[in-house]
């Protein structure tokens, strides 16, 4: 089964997240978002009749960015699985966390000293600085919301009818995200 994204927005408007158009559904049946959009093109089915899918929910809450030490997965997937030394994207099986100051060194499981690494350069790096491997980073790691994580994770579902509700509540340049 295919799903779809459906974007979701705090009490006060702001997209902090990103849900399957199944999870929206749920929530608006149980009352617990409000849509403000539907999809023209994706309806969900029972026996005796389709219901349009939720697009655009709000759901009434604040939700605050990740607050957490992050994880190994977040990690790639902040990164959007490439390399930040050479830019090549690694597969889920391949990809390694590397600490731009090694913990020997004293370096912290933290967003700003982790990045998402190929197997080639995290050795070729080792246990110094990208400095003094020679290494440059493509990207400074940065602390993500948990809208930037949603956005990342669901990338590759995104349809015209997503993209454009992303337009509409100010999110014009995806790809820079």
């Amino acid at each position: 089964m295919v799903l779809y994204p459906t974007l979701v927005l705090d009490k006060t408007y702001l997209p902090v997240s990103i849900f399957s158009h199944k999870k929206a559904f749920l929530l608006e049946l149980l009352s617990k978002c409000e849509v403000l959009e539907h999809y023209r093109t994706v309806s969900l089915h029972s026996p005796s009749r389709d219901y349009p899918a939720p697009l655009v929910i709000r759901i009434p809450v604040l939700i605050r960015h990740w607050e957490s030490s992050p994880t190994r997965r977040a990690i790639f997937i902040r990164d959007n699985f490439t390399c930040a030394y050479c830019g090549k994207t690694v597969k889920d099986s391949e990809a390694t966390i590397d600490h731009i100051l090694p913990k020997s060194r004293g370096g912290k499981w933290q967003w700003e000293n982790l990045v998402t690494c190929c197997s080639d350069c995290n050795q070729k790096k080792g246990n110094r600085t990208p400095k003094e491997a020679g290494m440059e980073l493509f990207f400074k790691p940065k602390k993500p919301s948990n809208f930037q994580i949603s956005l990342n994770r669901w990338r590759s579902r995104f349809n015209e009818e997503f993209l454009g509700a992303l337009s509409l509540y100010g999110i014009r340049n995806v790809e820079a995200i």
